[in-house]
């Protein structure tokens, strides 16, 4: 249960969110919970059928549910009927953090080193033992966590929000409303390696990571530099903790990338793309538009836009199925064959 400083009655609520609300009672909504561990100051979603003997006994104060839901089932509590119970609940929280966020604290601690040279507006705050180097640049209305370093002339734009414990390396760019989770690396050499006379010669890499406007990478995540050029990622693409990308790779917009996934270097993905966890990609892969890549897969090759693989290798999801299904009778095959085998000799 999340409570909030602030509250509100269904009625307010409803001003904000677009649906039918249905009034019973008169009562403040402060707090947030799941359907069983609601009070009568508390808001709840429902959309999922298997949660039902859940919504009977709730005693939720205002519960969002389906527009065709039937009002007469919960006599005595307000519902707001809407077309998303889950997206219109979620958007409600976000706007309710938003109204709670506290003032950026501009007085530095003692231990914050920034460089003469560095462009800071105003309004960020910086945690302590936080490091700033020569040439950097932070757009208005950021925060930067304590135990930062931000490498020598990085950009990051406006409404930045850098968590604990976050690094960026030299020459990155990161665009706006950038949240990068603690333990998360920006612009770590690529790894680069060539064979050379019996010895593992490193290669040079001099690009940068390159992270467009609304993109949150999540906890120990690692996005490496290019070689040479850009490691780019998208506007509005999400990346999950435990990632990461490769150099050279490049990242498409609103993208979706969840835990573990390993992109090998030059990978290309494309937009609206989902991979699942663990998936792992070879190096020089291309993954089209809105492509789907199922848990725990392999993709060796090309994927064109708009498919559905998975498996390893990845290959189309259906077949994947079909061959899952059949290796369940793959013993009383080889029991089979072995019996005909001994038949003909």
């Amino acid at each position: 249960m999340k409570t909030f400083r602030s509250e509100f009655t269904p009625a307010f609520i409803s001003q904000w969110i677009p649906g039918v609300l249905i009034e019973r009672k008169a009562l403040s909504i402060k707090n947030a919970a799941e359907l069983e561990e609601a009070d009568q100051n508390s808001v709840c979603f429902y959309q999922n059928k298997s949660f039902y003997n859940k919504l009977l006994t709730s005693k939720a104060g205002l519960i969002f549910v389906p527009a065709d839901f039937d009002e007469n089932l919960l006599p005595e509590t307000n519902l707001l009927k809407v077309e998303n119970p889950y997206i219109y609940y979620m958007m409600l929280l976000q706007k309710w953090l938003e109204l709670e966020k506290p003032a950026l604290n501009t007085d530095r601690h003692s231990s914050v080193v920034v460089h003469e040279t560095a462009e800071v507006a105003e309004d960020v705050e910086i945690g302590a033992n936080t490091v700033i180097a020569e040439g950097v640049k932070i757009g208005s209305g950021s925060y930067i966590g304590a135990n930062c370093y931000i490498g020598k002339n990085v950009e990051l734009g406006k409404n930045c929000y850098l968590y604990a414990n976050v690094n960026i390396y030299e020459d990155c760019r990161l665009g706006a409303n950038v949240i990068l989770h603690s333990g998360v690396i920006i612009g770590a050499d690529g790894f680069g390696f060539l064979l050379h006379q019996g010895k593992q010669f490193k290669l040079p890499q001099v690009g940068n990571v390159v992270i467009h406007n609304d993109v949150e990478i999540g906890a120990n995540s690692c996005v490496d530099r290019a070689t040479l050029g850009s490691t780019v990622i998208g506007e509005g693409t999400k990346l999950d903790n435990l990632v990461q990308i490769g150099h050279n790779c490049v990242i498409g917009k609103s993208t979706i990338i969840c835990a573990q996934v390993g992109l090998a270097g030059n990978t290309r993905v494309g937009d609206r793309v989902y991979l699942a966890g663990q998936v792992g990609s070879a190096d020089h892969v291309n993954i089209g538009d809105e492509v789907m890549v199922g848990a725990q897969s392999g993709v060796a090759g090309d994927v064109a836009a708009g498919k559905k693989v998975f498996g390893y290798p990845a290959r189309d999801a259906g077949l994947t199925k079909r061959i899952m299904a059949a290796e369940k009778h793959l013993p009383e095959v080889v029991k089979h064959y072995r019996r005909k085998l001994k038949e003909t000799k």
